[in-house]
């Protein structure tokens, strides 16, 4: 089965619905990266809910990576507080974000996004995205 953008923004959407909770709510700790539950999600937790569902609906994983990234400077005043996760999907020759923040996915290049690092497809691995500030973890 091939999978269309029409199950990208079905799988960004249904997830996106579960409730916001951050790692210190949910585990008591400030950073846990973990599948999403009912009882809610940060931005990684989004991005791996998504990754575990568009397996199961066949597609390849080397075609998804996780990315961090800085949101907007008007979401907050201090980087560190700007710190993001999404999920990538390579799809017909494009690149789709699909993100905690936004209803629909998003074309890479179409967000104000600064992206920091970008997993190597099919690997555990990150890299660094181009131009990123190296200073920052």
């Amino acid at each position: 089965m091939t999978l269309t953008l029409t199950d990208l923004k079905i799988v960004n959407s249904k997830v996106n619905m579960l409730p916001y909770k951050s790692d210190p709510e949910r585990f008591g700790m400030l950073e846990w990266w973990a599948d999403i539950d009912e009882s809610g999600g940060d931005c990684d937790d989004y991005a791996i809910a998504k990754y575990h569902r568009l397996r199961s609906m066949g597609m390849p994983a080397g075609q998804m990576r996780f990315a961090t990234c800085f949101v907007e400077r008007s979401a907050a005043a201090e980087k560190k507080d700007r710190y993001h996760c999404v999920l990538l999907v390579d799809m017909n020759g494009q690149t789709y974000v699909l993100d905690n923040r936004h209803s629909l996915p998003l074309e890479y290049d179409m967000l104000p996004y600064e992206f920091h690092k970008l997993q190597i497809a099919g690997t555990r691995e990150f890299e660094w995205a181009q131009g990123a500030d190296r200073s920052f973890g």
